[in-house]
């Protein structure tokens, strides 16, 4: 293939890879996206490897990031070339080296290790995925299988795989299609080879289907149903943080609560991240007006709010939480966010001053020390702050705390864009299959949703409108094998990978 021909397939491929995510999600687009761009590899030697493979990475990425350069310039109020800077420079970082990696692994096993060319390539493209993910340098956002989440009899192999048993399948699609349409004409005996290779793909294909056929029909074993309440305001002041929106915010929220708990009595109420405006330990006052409403219906709070420590003569610190409050409104547990956002609650290169947020109060946060899951009327909260519901480790260790449910709480208003929303939405959802657990949903702007443990929206709220989610939930203490083993799956594609290489070497 010439270099304009194989540049060109690239290109097509990381364009059309945001296709198959929402707010297009169109999830069969997935399985040949990739086809393009492994065509691309076959033959290609290091130096043109490198290039496709971080061509690749930039593109799909802003597939699936298009909101990240007006996201960069709306909060950090900055100039549209800084948001596109910035943008270009997170994909160089976190994205291009894995896609480079997988280019570099795939061109060596191209057309050269016969029928199982499409499991290993599999392998490699969920190894590079797994490290992508994991490594802190990396981020999971847009992982190939997180297109597939709307199509439940597939993601239930998430249970035993995580994500990456779900990557793995797209792969394995893509090279299979990649191997038939390379070989159409060579010889019977490379053609064999190739059908032998989708043969492979196919029995993967129907291996997970039917599992999760059985655990989409198998009868639930849920403990008795608590209803809950999820608030969603539709306001965005939490995560600005100055001192003219202090306590702004909770009259709304308030309201929605009563007229929802009036309509529907639940025991447990649950406002988004930055709920809150205001220090709720520091603010008696506030927590009264709060009781007032809880107190009248005997329900209590789960919502998100900064705290900060006594500083003791040196620079105060702030904490991302989460607090439980009862119906009386004293402050039962708090939970306090352990994985920032670089840049956004923490600020890891002091040099780029220019780009350090203004806000008065609360400037950046620190990581929390307070992890374990919050006893609410519902079960132990296991509690996942905005991009902690991306990670499904993050989620599996509060499972193995003790978690009952899970409660992602989010602010999604800041970024101002559809697309971020409705991913991170799809993205949370896994987590639920996971573990088998309901997850209970609850955004700024939305959506907000409640999940059961089949990954399953039982009802939900659109983006950007104020409406109050109704639900019941139920308590679960099971343990998943990915609960258990964790990411044992990207690891085995990774010794794969590896010894596939080495092999070719």
């Amino acid at each position: 293939m010439t270099r304009s021909w194989a540049l060109g397939c690239t290109l097509l491929s990381a364009g059309c890879y945001g296709v198959a995510f929402p707010p297009v999600g169109w999830h069969l687009a997935a399985w040949v996206t990739l086809v393009p761009f492994f065509l691309a590899l076959r033959g290609a030697g290091v130096r043109r490897a490198v290039g496709l493979g971080a061509v690749w990475g930039i593109v799909a990425a802003y597939s699936v990031g298009t909101w990240m350069p007006v996201a960069i310039t709306r909060y950090y109020a900055q100039p549209v070339a800084v948001g596109v800077l910035g943008f270009v420079l997170c994909a160089l970082v976190t994205v291009a080296p894995y896609t480079v990696a997988f280019a570099l692994l795939y061109r060596r096993v191209a057309g050269r290790t016969g029928a199982l060319e499409v499991l290993v390539a599999a392998a490699m493209w969920t190894a590079t995925e797994f490290w992508r993910a994991v490594s802190p340098a990396g981020n999971p956002w847009s992982l190939s299988g997180y297109s597939q989440v709307p199509v439940l009899p597939l993601v239930q192999i998430a249970d035993v795989t995580g994500v990456f048993g779900i990557s793995f399948l797209v792969a394995a699609a893509n090279a299979a299609l990649a191997g038939l349409w390379w070989t159409l004409g060579d010889s019977a005996v490379e053609r064999r080879r190739s059908l032998r290779g989708a043969a492979f793909a196919a029995a993967a294909f129907t291996v997970v289907l039917a599992y999760g056929e059985v655990r989409l029909g198998a009868p639930a074993e849920d403990a008795a149903a608590v209803p809950v309440a999820v608030v969603q305001g539709d306001l965005d002041l939490g995560s600005q943080w100055r001192p003219e929106l202090y306590g702004e915010n909770l009259e709304a929220y308030l309201r929605l609560t009563d007229a929802a708990l009036e309509r529907r009595p639940a025991p447990l109420v649950i406002w988004p991240e930055n709920a809150l405006s205001f220090f709720l330990e520091k603010e008696a006052a506030y927590r009264r007006v709060i009781a007032n409403v809880l107190a009248a219906h005997g329900a209590e709070l789960l919502t998100g709010g900064p705290r900060t420590e006594p500083s003791a003569g040196r620079k105060a610190r702030y904490q991302n939480a989460a607090f439980v409050v009862g119906p009386h409104g004293a402050i039962r547990s708090t939970y306090e966010k352990q994985y920032l956002v670089p840049f956004a609650e923490y600020f890891p290169l002091p040099a780029l001053d220019a780009m350090r947020r203004r806000f008065g109060r609360v400037r950046e946060f620190v990581p929390g020390t307070r992890h374990t899951p919050l006893p609410t009327p519902a079960g132990r909260a296991g509690v996942l702050i905005c991009n902690e519901a991306l990670y499904g480790d993050v989620a599996r260790e509060r499972v193995l705390s003790g978690a009952e449910i899970l409660v992602n709480l989010s602010n999604d208003g800041w970024v101002g864009e559809p697309q971020y929303a409705a991913i991170a939405f799809e993205m949370s959802r896994l987590r639920a299959v996971e573990a088998r657990r309901w997850l209970v949903r609850s955004s700024t702007s939305g959506p907000s949703a409640v999940i059961d443990p089949l990954g399953r929206v039982v009802v939900g709220a659109a983006l950007d409108e104020q409406a109050v989610v109704e639900a019941s939930v139920a308590p679960r203490t099971e343990r998943t094998p990915y609960t258990r083993f964790g990411d044992f799956f990207g690891w085995a594609c990774s010794a794969v990978a590896l010894a596939a290489a080495v092999r070719r070497a």
